[in-house]
């Protein structure tokens, strides 16, 4: 399935994102989750649109540094949504996907239903850049926008299909959530190119531009808008190091300028409210100056 490249069509990409903190081993249940939706409802009183949430548990077998104990990603959207009010709610891929993409997309439109339309669906590609990762993420790409946009899609592909799947109940949107990718090799741009509404990457500014580069090649060999993809960075930023709001700014800019249009920033150790008031403030003045 093509990308709606109708401009009434279009999905709305959140630009300001902040990536809550891995649940903390040492508290656990009910103290722990108000702690992350503390955070979020301080994201959104300090203007970011977006809050992303670490993608988890790990797959059978392998363990997260550290042995933490993590949230499953998506019930705790499912949490967050009735506990916020304005911001989009995503999972932050930190690998490829370990769910099937009919399971993904289900459970997306869930959230998107309890949060009345502010669910974002993000996959992620892992470290192969092979003709099988980019058809792997092609087909999930297609199921997903298909279970998001249709009735009952049909779908025969290399590595996945559905038939006459129905999605019950609808997103609250007739587009569907944004579609998200992270990745870091040009490799595995040509299915963003042509079914995502974003693009997730990691990086200094000469690497945002190495992938904002290839992502405008990729979009000119399928004959899609460049404008239609939009680019999101997603890194630490800490608001106590040396320097400050000025330097947090002036990073953030560079990186705008190499091809970032938006950012996902996890603050590190400084996660509190505070630290999250600030950072807000500083990506609110960056939007300003670059428009977006």
């Amino acid at each position: 399935m093509a990308h709606p490249d109708d401009p009434d069509e279009r999905v709305r990409v959140p630009r300001r994102g902040l990536a809550l903190p891995d649940p903390r081993a040492a508290t656990t249940g009910a103290d722990e989750f108000g702690r992350l939706a503390a955070l979020a409802g301080a994201a959104e009183a300090a203007g970011f649109d977006s809050v992303w949430v670490a993608d988890g548990p790990p797959p059978a077998g392998v363990e997260r540094p550290g042995g933490e104990s993590v949230f499953e990603p998506y019930s705790l959207l499912g949490a967050l949504a009735v506990r916020t009010q304005r911001v989009a709610l995503a999972v932050l891929p930190d690998g490829p996907t370990s769910r099937r993409p009919s399971i993904v997309a289900k459970v997306v439109t869930g959230v998107d239903v309890i949060a009345h339309g502010r669910a974002v669906l993000a996959l992620g590609v892992g470290p192969a850049s092979d003709a099988e990762a980019a058809g792997r993420l092609a087909e999930e790409l297609q199921i997903c926008r298909a279970l998001l946009v249709e009735d009952a899609p049909t779908f025969v592909g290399a590595y996945h299909q559905i038939v006459d799947a129905p999605n019950r109940p609808r997103p609250v949107h007739a587009a569907g959530p944004a579609l998200v990718v992270a990745a870091d090799r040009p490799e595995v741009l040509d299915p963003v190119a042509r079914y995502a509404d974003a693009l997730v990457v990691a990086g200094d500014a000469a690497a945002v531009g190495r992938m904002a580069r290839a992502l405008d090649s990729a979009c000119d060999a399928v004959g899609r808008p460049r404008d239609g993809v939009v680019v999101l960075w997603s890194g630490t930023l800490d608001p106590r190091a040396d320097g400050g709001a000025d330097r947090l700014e002036e990073e953030l800019r560079s990186l705008a300028e190499a091809g970032a249009d938006g950012f996902v920033v996890d603050l590190g150790e400084a996660d509190g409210p505070e630290a999250v008031a600030r950072a807000g403030e500083v990506l609110g003045r960056v939007a300003a100056r670059t428009g977006g």
